[in-house]
Order: structure tokens, then sequence, then C-alpha cells
């Protein structure tokens, strides 16, 4: 290799070193299509949803989340949004209850949130992917419009 060529080549590296980093800092290690375990969850003071699948993907404007659900009435719903794992505001669209949330990373396996309704925060959010990446656990608090606190324990397996 001539001493130029290998120049090119170190320049081309060390430019693209920080786009990788970059892509690897903003992915979600629980990127994938996750299902509600009722039986293993918990809802205070209730009712637990009839069924939930969440999905999870690595987008290049960050994690792009889908939720739908069928709530225990019956009604169906479908929530979304593309979010970075850095802290600021983002848009969450399809539920009555938050418009907003801001996430940051706490491991390679933990995530918290805070979840906002108008500018307010509403609710907080731990997420943590089991090591073996079956399983994802979802602890959510928040409070509701009447001053009743609400916690869910919520447990998804891997599909």
């Amino acid at each position: 290799m001539k001493p130029r060529n290998g120049l090119v080549l170190l320049a081309a590296l060390a430019f693209s070193l920080p786009a990788v980093l970059l892509a690897q800092s903003s992915s979600d290690p629980g990127a994938g299509t996750w299902v509600l375990n009722v039986a293993k969850s918990t809802y205070k003071p209730g009712p637990a949803p009839q069924s939930e699948t969440r999905t999870y993907e690595n987008t290049a404007d960050g994690i792009h989340l889908t939720v739908h659900m069928v709530r225990s009435d019956g009604t169906a719903v479908t929530e979304t949004s593309t979010y970075k794992l850095d802290g600021k505001s983002y848009a969450f669209t399809g539920s009555p209850d938050i418009d907003a949330i801001k996430v940051t990373r706490v491991n390679d396996h933990e995530s918290r949130g805070t979840n906002m309704r108008g500018g307010k925060v509403v609710g907080h959010l731990t997420r943590v992917t089991s090591k073996d990446g079956k399983t994802l656990r979802i602890t959510v608090t928040r409070q509701t419009a009447s001053g009743q606190t609400e916690r869910e324990v919520r447990v998804y397996d891997r599909q």
C-alpha cells in the first residue's frame, strides 16, 4: 500500500468512527417485539389491559415505539413515538394520558422515562431488559387527574 493510500484509509476511519459510535449510543437493546404477560404483571389499582404488544425499532431518527393495546373495556388503541435516549422531550401520540416522553439510558439494559402531558410531568417509568434478552419489565408510577397514584409493573415476553 502506498503511503498516500494508507493516509486516505486512516482519514476515512477517523471520520466514520464517530458515526458508528453515535449509532451505537442511540440503539436500543430492547429492540424487537414484546407481548404483555398479563398473569405476571400487576396494575394497582387496575384493571389490566386485555392485551398489549410493543415493538421497538432502532432507526436513523432514534428508537421508534409502537404499542398496540386492547384496554380492559375492549377498546383498541395504538400509541407511537420516535425518541432518543438523551433526556429531551419527544412527541407521543395515541394516548389520552400523555403527549410527550423524555428517556435516558441508565446502562445497557435499563432506561428511565418521564411521561408528560401539556408540558407537565404526569408519571415516571423504568424499563429493564433482562440480561438474557427474553423478558422486558416496565415499572410505571403516575398521578391521575384526580390525584390518585397508580403503579404498574408490566412484564413482557420477547416474540
